[in-house]
């Protein structure tokens, strides 16, 4: 019974290789494809006879990497082969050239096929089609999202620019000036939202420089309910931060920037005469930690939404937050950046209330005097 039960390995890989969503290529030492799979036939719109018997670089341009994955490590391959860098045996990008000419950059790892610490036998090239769908899949909504929302600052701007450029004569000193209010207005809009951009990527391309060292957070608190007051005008804000508290590690631009992130989405979206808390504590049970919290009276992020309004552009569907610009970016980044300084973030939200917390490493004495001696 056991026997006719037993699978024969071969015929797994075989089928693992056939139904595959991802392209799966082998060449032999020379670098000459003797074999791939039906997914990257279809990458390259051609048949796999088509593609057995030509140079693997002649179909994958890998100029830009030298070395290839081996069994014992990383070995010198031949150059059409130089798909893996000496860094190690992870994913690397190179470009497909498929049928029509058209170029497609995708992930791809390349490793040789070698038993026993012998020389290789061929090569293995996987190119992962799903994560490059994934990807670009991702940057087309990005790009469209980003379109729309520049979009509708320029139509505003151009449509009164035209009117006071058309009926200039006609409009009266209070007209003009609303219609160039309304123009600076979505300029700032602009503004804010090329800079969240900017922001964006300069997090995700790890480009992010930041300054650490140790910073009293109740004078960053201070200064950001100084540069809000205006904002704040029609609110109450209220701060809860006890003596003795230590310092944080962070950035001082970029704590200033959480801060102004949460206490400038808390005015935002709570209704005029309600309070917002700012609070800071040091915690017992993680002396390391240093936590602060912006609470405001708002109208609540239903439980299901929460997961999601960290996410680029996400912006919730209801009146209050309708009526308050915003691109959607602003917790993004300030998730992004709480992460980048090593710290945590979290929400906790019901009917009439939502909280805000942070987490960032505290600069204890003990700390402060290690960093200085290092």
């Amino acid at each position: 019974m056991a026997s006719a039960l037993r699978i024969d390995l071969s015929d797994v890989y075989s089928s693992l290789a056939n139904y595959s969503a991802d392209g799966l290529v082998i060449s032999d030492p020379r670098g000459v494809v003797t074999c791939c799979n039906p997914s990257f036939a279809r990458l390259l719109d051609r048949r796999p006879e088509e593609i057995i018997g030509h140079r693997l670089e002649a179909i994958i341009d890998c100029s830009c990497l030298h070395q290839v994955a081996t069994a014992d490590g990383i070995s010198e391959g031949p150059p059409a082969l130089s798909l893996a860098s000496a860094e190690s045996t992870g994913l690397h990008n190179a470009v497909v050239v498929a049928r029509n000419g058209m170029d497609l950059t995708v992930p791809v790892s390349h490793i040789a096929v070698q038993a026993n610490g012998s020389q290789p036998s061929g090569y293995l090239t996987v190119v992962y089609i799903v994560q490059a769908s994934s990807v670009q899949q991702a940057q087309t909504e990005f790009v469209s999202t980003v379109s729309h929302e520049l979009r509708t600052p320029l139509t505003s701007i151009k449509g009164f620019a035209d009117t006071i450029l058309r009926a200039g004569d006609r409009l009266d000193l209070s007209q003009q000036r609303r219609y160039v209010g309304i123009i600076k207005d979505q300029a700032d809009r602009l503004t804010r939202l090329v800079e969240d951009l900017l922001a964006v990527s300069r997090l995700e391309s790890r480009r992010l420089q930041l300054t650490i060292r140790a910073i009293d957070l109740l004078e960053a608190v201070q200064r950001v309910v100084r540069n809000l007051a205006d904002k704040a005008r029609d609110h109450k804000i209220v701060t809860k931060i006890g003596p003795g508290l230590p310092p944080v590690w962070a950035d001082a631009d970029r704590l200033e920037q959480i801060l102004t992130n949460l206490v400038d989405n808390a005015i935002k979206y709570s209704p005029a005469g309600t309070t917002v808390t700012i609070a800071a504590r040091d915690l017992d049970s993680h002396p390391e930690m240093v936590e602060f919290s912006v609470t405001d009276q708002g109208a609540g992020i239903p439980h299901e939404h929460q997961p999601e309004i960290f996410n680029k552009f996400s912006r919730l569907d209801n009146p209050l937050v309708r009526q308050a610009e915003g691109t959607g970016l602003g917790l993004y980044i300030t998730r992004s950046l709480v992460l980048a300084l090593g710290g945590q973030i979290k929400v906790a939200s019901r009917p009439g209330q939502t909280t805000f917390t942070v987490q960032l490493p505290a600069a204890t004495l003990e700390e402060q005097a290690a960093r200085g001696k290092g």
